[in-house]
């Protein structure tokens, strides 16, 4: 199977009252409706095989999905597992990001070294949270529920050793719970920003130096917890495919991302909700999935299944890397009767979303500064796709 990723296009033009911003997309959002007439087991072992980046959150959202429509609930044990494999995966996706792509805005080479080492590590750390590669199967809460809480793996702490020091060293330099501790502390963050030298240290310090700090601020709201019954409402209503493809919230665009589940307060009332306090909330996010790896839940989690009477009709969501992620299933005898994805890319790179109204409140300038400018929030936000900027 292809990759179902598609592209975005992404415009910025001139006008007499600003800039005007035009968001295309290729992305296939019906691409799940190949699933229609087969089980849930083949949909489950398929599924992840469509994509290439996040693949175990949705497979994480389709069990959970199934489940829900017939009327399973995870166990702790299970649920625990989930978690920590999809944090695992979220780290690997905000670290891709951080060492490859944020080093050429200061003009360096992407750090491939230390990303290859994150790589290796995660893939460790995955053989070890899911060693039989069985924990997104459909129906797995069955025999987990039954099943005493496994010991930890051999070595899993060790990994997770390894990974925290190559955090500390590389990426944040400084342990990442002492980062946590600077979202809540301005003058600390600020401090932390003047006398780190990694890449990122190095690039938030050259927004507060240029005064690029606060680019990008939008009035655009975030996506509120909505309830399973609302979304499976939307998801299932006749107009779906125009809603999974541009949706909105009480007739609003609304934003999915690390900073609207961070919320760095402290930091936003001193440097506002522009670029540098959004890619902040990435290393932030990096900082609570190794928490949330080592034991701790009080970091990033999946959100509580909903109670199901196992009608057939089933909502999975997951907390993915780039915001919630939604799968909606609908069974009947056995078979997939319809099967629908929302993704946070649909949420954020909306036409009238917040990229598109973040794009739009840049300064007039040269357009090789235009430019720079636009291709640092768009990163910021991040995309899961590729995309084309035309300036």
């Amino acid at each position: 199977m292809s990759d179902p990723g598609g592209s975005l296009d992404i415009q910025l033009t001139p006008s007499s009252g600003g800039l005007v911003c035009t968001i295309g997309s290729t992305r296939p959002v019906a691409a799940a409706s190949a699933f229609i007439g087969r089980s849930p087991e083949e949909t489950t072992a398929r599924l992840p095989l469509l994509f290439s980046i996040c693949a175990r959150a949705q497979a994480g959202a389709c069990a959970a999905a199934f489940e829900h429509a017939s009327g399973w609930v995870a166990s702790p044990i299970l649920r625990g597992r989930r978690e920590a494999a999809i944090a695992a995966e979220t780290i690997r996706e905000h670290l891709w990001r951080i060492l490859l792509d944020w080093p050429p805005i200061l003009g360096e080479s992407p750090s491939r070294d230390d990303m290859a080492a994150v790589l290796a590590l995660s893939n460790r750390i995955l053989a070890r949270i899911d060693p039989a590669g069985d924990l997104f199967r459909a129906g797995a809460s069955a025999a987990a529920g039954q099943a005493p809480a496994p010991a930890p793996a051999p070595g899993l702490d060790v990994l997770l050793t390894d990974l925290t020091d190559l955090l500390t060293h590389k990426v944040l330099g400084v342990s990442p719970e002492h980062w946590l501790s600077l979202i809540g502390d301005p003058s600390g963050f600020a401090r932390w920003c003047r006398a780190t030298e990694t890449v990122a240290a190095r690039l938030l310090r050259s927004l507060l130096e240029s005064g690029e700090a606060s680019l990008g601020q939008t009035p655009i709201t975030a996506l509120p917890r909505l309830s399973a019954e609302d979304l499976i409402a939307r998801m299932s209503a006749p107009d779906w495919a125009d809603f999974v493809a541009r949706p909105t919230w009480q007739g609003q665009p609304r934003e999915t991302s690390p900073f609207t589940r961070v919320n760095p307060l402290p930091l936003i009332e001193v440097y506002g909700t522009g670029l540098l306090v959004r890619l902040a909330a990435q290393l932030t996010e990096v900082a609570t999935g190794l928490r949330l790896l080592g034991g701790n839940v009080s970091g990033r989690a999946v959100p509580a299944a909903p109670s199901a009477e196992g009608n057939g009709i089933g909502l999975g969501r997951v907390f993915a890397a780039r915001g919630l992620l939604a799968h909606f299933v609908h069974v009947e005898d056995g078979r997939v009767r319809e099967y629908r994805i929302l993704a946070p890319t649909e949420w954020n790179f909306h036409p009238r979303g917040v990229v598109a109204r973040a794009l739009e409140s840049l300064p007039p300038g040269p357009e090789e500064q235009l430019r720079r400018q636009a291709e640092l929030l768009i990163t910021a936000i991040d995309p899961c796709v590729a995309f084309k900027l035309t300036c």
